[in-house]
């Protein structure tokens, strides 16, 4: 048997390992990358027109993208205040969303693959609010939800 030294031609010839680039096609176990989280979390903004408030919107209370799981808190929100929650999702999978406020509590099961945002009225029972999502794949879902009072 012939062996050949790593500088000689025949060591050239040798088929070689090839290590995965980027390119190559991921398994579907491993995470999404942050870019792509960014993406479903801006798929589900729109869905529900922007979370941004405008200047004007005296209703506004809380709104943004949850990282899975996760909360937002909003501590000025004072007990009995009426709210209407609305929250959307993106991706492949499913995403609860609960609202938390002293003794009470509301969630909403959100289905990723529909391009519809979902609403539901929630009144406070302690002082602050907490809007959480949580998902068992966290890793192909974006989060996105708006809280306004109701007037």
């Amino acid at each position: 048997m012939a062996t050949a030294c790593s500088g000689s031609p025949a060591a050239s010839k040798a088929p070689r390992p090839r290590k995965a680039t980027g390119s190559a096609v991921a398994p579907t176990a491993q995470p999404a990358s942050r870019s792509g989280r960014e993406r479903l979390d801006e798929e589900a903004r729109d869905l529900l027109g922007g979370t941004d408030p405008l200047a004007s919107d005296e209703d506004f209370v809380l709104s943004g993208s949850l990282a899975i799981p996760g909360q937002d808190l909003d501590e000025t929100v004072e007990p009995g205040t009426a709210l209407r929650v609305e929250v959307a999702c993106a991706g492949e999978g499913t995403v609860t969303f609960t609202a938390v406020s002293g003794t009470a509590r509301k969630a909403e099961r959100v289905d990723c693959t529909q391009p519809m945002t979902n609403r539901f009225r929630f009144t406070t029972a302690g002082p602050g609010l907490a809007i959480q999502a949580d998902s068992p794949e966290a890793e192909r879902v974006g989060t996105a939800y708006v809280v306004r009072r109701v007037t």
